[in-house]
């Protein structure tokens, strides 16, 4: 199945299932890598703005693959 098919249907599904979707994908991920978890406890607790995604580039982005 191609992944852009995927994507355009997931995009169609509620909130709700999106997220349950999300947090399935993140558990897959976090068993692939632990380096993953570390580092997305890093970001988490960062605390530093210059090291944040500003929400302007969350939106290009999301416009961008949306």
């Amino acid at each position: 199945m191609d992944l852009n098919v995927v994507e355009k249907e997931v995009a169609t599904w509620a909130p709700e299932d999106q997220d349950r979707l999300a947090a399935y994908l993140t558990i897959l991920r976090l068993k692939r890598s632990s380096d993953h978890a570390q580092e997305l406890t890093r970001r988490l607790t960062d605390r530093d703005p210059a090291n944040w995604v500003s929400l302007a580039k969350v939106k290009a982005l999301r416009e961008n693959h949306g």
